[in-house]
């Protein structure tokens, strides 16, 4: 058991922040990729969401089968083919690296799951909030800043919420393009010596486990964050 927690001690600082070598990586790295992933996301999804919303047939059209083509098609599968295409150079003549054809895949990814719950946002909107805007002379433009996009932010986050843990965890899929994520460091960490096979399982917990705590600690702050509006509610109630 000690040599369990020995080799344990000895890769932790490899699996939260990368080899010497290849820094960020780990943990640290996993998060970088999944928060810019769901905030480049986030943007796409508004707009296709917004879309979804034109007066323009055409344009419904076409936000609605980007995302329909995305969804439809798994993530391993979606990372490789896009890698195909941007790590080879044939998309754009240009080669991207693993890790920003991975980037891209998370944000195309992320995009098509988040249109989805800013459209229901939309939706929820009262129409009459947007009429009366209307009527005060505001722009379309200017009613989507104003009224319609902080009240569906506000009544959307816990599904935002919900998505960006699932992105997180789903980022791990990475590992089969080899970026110093931290399910690729673990499996780097492990080589192929079978003399560390003994610490595969205490590796995987140990990764496992951290991936959790990531995913605890984001529900726990947005709870934390929501618990004074509730409070507040039920008192103004009482």
């Amino acid at each position: 058991m000690s040599d369990q927690f020995d080799f344990l001690l000895r890769q932790l600082p490899n699996l939260l922040w990368g080899f010497p070598s290849r820094r960020p990586g780990g943990l640290l790295l996993s998060l970088l990729l999944s928060a810019g992933a769901i905030s480049a996301g986030l943007v796409l999804a508004i707009a296709l969401a917004f879309a979804n919303h034109s007066r323009n047939r055409l344009v419904q059209v076409l936000a609605r089968r980007v995302v329909w083509a995305i969804r439809g098609i798994p993530l391993i599968v979606l990372l490789v083919l896009m890698f195909q295409l941007l790590g080879t150079g044939t998309l754009f003549g240009v080669s991207f690296s693993a890790f920003w054809a991975a980037a891209v895949t998370l944000t195309l990814y992320a995009a098509a799951y988040q249109a989805d719950i800013v459209t229901a946002g939309i939706t929820a909107v009262p129409q009459q909030l947007v009429s009366d805007a209307r009527l005060l002379g505001a722009s379309p433009v200017t009613v989507a800043r104003t009224v319609t996009l902080p009240y569906c932010l506000r009544t959307m986050r816990p599904a935002l919420v919900t998505q960006a843990i699932t992105i997180f965890k789903d980022s791990s899929v990475v590992v089969v393009l080899g970026v110093a994520d931290l399910t690729t460091n673990a499996r780097i960490a492990l080589g192929g010596d079978v003399s560390n096979t003994p610490f595969w399982v205490a590796t995987y917990l140990l990764v496992g486990f951290l991936y959790w705590c990531v995913a605890f600690g984001i529900a726990r702050l947005v709870n934390a964050h929501d618990r004074p509006t509730s409070s507040l509610l039920g008192g103004a109630h009482g």
